[in-house]
């Protein structure tokens, strides 16, 4: 357990009072929250103004560093992914720590950042290492030219880029055994590390670590596997999330009176349903406007370049405009709310409302609402989540990083929850199971031995001459 959940024991009980009066003057930005203070909304508030404008101000400045990474392509934009990923996890570090302990353990936050850079290499590896494979693949010389000179014919070296080659092939091929092997190497030392009077800190931060490990990068590497879909799974979920948000706060802002839940005090139901309302109408509008641009529709499927992505592909029919049926329409809504309406009760009410059987749209549009429900309903709770464990930790924001917002961490708690259903979704209702890449092939191909290899190349140029291809010299 963090130090910081723990009651001090030799410290004298603080009144209500006392804890509002330290919210009011730290100068930190983990302010101390006042339990007994009086609820305000927002549509009372009277620096209502003032924080709006310094949100818009911030909520422009991110907007526009996303667009210019989204603009420079796929690789980039996992970078971005992992520079905001690092400044959640160093947040969240930093709350836990005791200074007059860290001075008796010099290397214990090394090691945390080492079991974080071990889980980054698994994580990031699963999504990446089929393009790598692709790309040496590409990369390989001398391959059936036009002078015969492949590998292994006549004139041909092996140099030490082919030795890179092999070695990266094999690292690809192995590398869930070669994650494990380095998470257990910082495991050995982090036992070796162990110092009497320190233990129940170290295993507390011990598990502090795996714990923020588990819940930002496992979650927010599938906005990796997201982006090699094709821009438009990450670009439309980021999105929406963030326009809810935004929708939510007008909402509340103008209107909310109601609070929602007691965690939040400043969350309303106004706000809450305005901010579905107005996600909901706003979805397909977004996603009609999105797959026009083939660039953000395209996946990722050749070798990895630092700038640019799938710029041409053959348009999926997903993104076409086609006669829909309306209950398929109002059915994934109705799929989101669950057991809160009885089944079908949405599709006979739009149908005896609009008068309609199908109305002209995308399918991709229809997914666009599905993930509009989930981002209105159910993504907010991630929030609600990360506003108990700040009361947990009797702090105001993660950080200060963004001004009117907090910290990264303050920004990203929705995405997270949004970013394991938009991959969850993507895979169990977009893309066809069981189907591989060439560079996941390779891998496999690369576990054979080598007599299997070699019947497996004789198989595949038999399979060509059988369609009537040419077979490579």
């Amino acid at each position: 357990m963090a130090p910081e959940l723990r009651q001090r024991r030799h410290s004298a009980p603080r009144s209500e009072d006392e804890v509002h009066e330290d919210a009011k003057t730290s100068g930190s930005p983990r302010k101390r929250n006042g339990g007994g203070a009086k609820k305000t909304f927002l549509v009372d508030a009277p620096s209502k103004w003032r924080s709006f404008r310094t949100r818009a101000a911030s909520a422009v400045v991110m907007i526009g560093g996303f667009c210019m990474f989204l603009a420079l392509g796929h690789v980039p934009m996992v970078c971005m992914i992992f520079l905001i990923q690092g400044l959640m996890v160093r947040e969240l570090f930093a709350l836990a720590v005791e200074v007059r302990k860290e001075k008796d353990l010099p290397w214990f936050r090394l090691q945390q950042w080492y079991f974080y850079g071990s889980a980054v290499f698994f994580s990031y590896g699963r999504f990446l290492k089929a393009k790598v494979a692709t790309q040496m693949m590409g990369n390989e010389r001398g391959v059936g030219d036009a002078r015969g000179h492949g590998h292994g014919g006549a004139g041909y070296s092996y140099s030490y880029g082919d030795a890179a080659r092999a070695f990266g092939w094999w690292l690809a091929a192995h590398h869930a055994l070669m994650s494990y092997l380095a998470w257990m190497f910082g495991f050995v030392v982090f036992v070796l590390s162990l110092r009497k009077g320190l233990y129940v800190y170290q295993f507390g931060q011990f598990a502090w670590t795996h714990m923020i490990i588990a819940t930002v990068l496992m979650q927010s590497s599938c906005f990796v596997a997201n982006v090699f879909e094709g821009l438009i799974w990450f670009v439309f979920p980021v999105f929406i999330v963030f326009f809810n948000d935004v929708a939510a706060y007008l909402c509340g802002f103008f209107f909310g009176r109601t609070p929602l839940i007691q965690i939040s005090p400043k969350k309303t139901w106004e706000g809450f349903i305005g901010g579905f309302a107005i996600t909901l109408a706003v979805s397909p509008l977004a996603a009609q406007w999105l797959q026009r641009y083939k660039w953000l529709v395209c996946p990722s499927t050749g070798p990895l370049t630092l700038i640019g992505g799938a710029a041409t592909c053959e348009p999926d029919p997903l993104f076409m405009m086609t006669e829909v049926p309306v209950s398929s329409i109002v059915g994934g809504v109705e799929a989101v709310l669950g057991w809160m309406v009885p089944h079908g009760w949405v599709a006979h009410a739009a149908r005896a409302v609009f008068g309609l059987e199908t109305v002209r749209a995308s399918w991709f549009q229809v997914h666009a609402m599905v993930l509009a429900s989930f981002a209105s309903l159910i993504a907010p709770f991630g929030g609600f989540f990360a506003s108990g464990f700040k009361r947990a930790f009797k702090i105001k924001d993660f950080s200060d990083t963004i001004p009117g917002h907090g910290g990264i961490t303050d920004r990203m708690d929705c995405q997270m929850v949004m970013a394991v259903f938009s991959h969850l979704y993507i895979t169990n209702f977009i893309r066809q199971p069981g189907l591989m890449t060439i560079g996941q092939l390779l891998l496999k191909v690369e576990l054979l031995p080598n007599e299997q290899v070699l019947e497996l190349f004789k198989a595949v140029r038999n399979m060509l001459v059988a369609r009537g291809l040419r077979v490579p010299a």
